[in-house]
């Protein structure tokens, strides 16, 4: 028997979304700390930070949804799989939640004056 899992949406809340757009390289503030080179971009290294810290967290407020062209979420269904099916969460559900939580922690290391990318370490 195949246990069906599913797709569900990307989203952020709204308060993530703007975190992210502020993260994006903008060629006027060449001196920000902007690593990121899309918004896409900055979601999956949130989603990537809040999974490797094993922390999740649920929307707050108004929901802003990501490009599901550019954040394809079967690409983790394998990483996903016994998560999304013990919880019984879709996997977009799973990743929002990874994201947002990422969200928050990028927000700290920022209101700290670190870098983003310091993160890494």
């Amino acid at each position: 028997m195949t246990i069906e899992i599913a797709k569900g949406s990307l989203g952020i809340s709204e308060t993530s979304h703007a975190l992210l757009v502020s993260l994006v390289f903008d060629a006027n503030e060449p001196t920000q700390d902007r690593p990121f080179e899309s918004i896409v971009e900055a979601f999956r290294f949130a989603f990537t930070y809040g999974y490797s810290k094993g922390i999740s967290s649920k929307k707050t407020g108004k929901n802003v949804t990501v490009a599901p062209r550019q954040f394809i979420v079967n690409d983790y269904l394998e990483l996903l799989r016994e998560e999304a099916i013990s919880k019984q969460q879709s996997l977009g559900g799973l990743i929002s939640g990874y994201a947002e939580a990422g969200c928050i922690e990028l927000e700290k290391q920022s209101l700290s004056s670190e870098f983003i990318l310091d993160l890494l370490d």
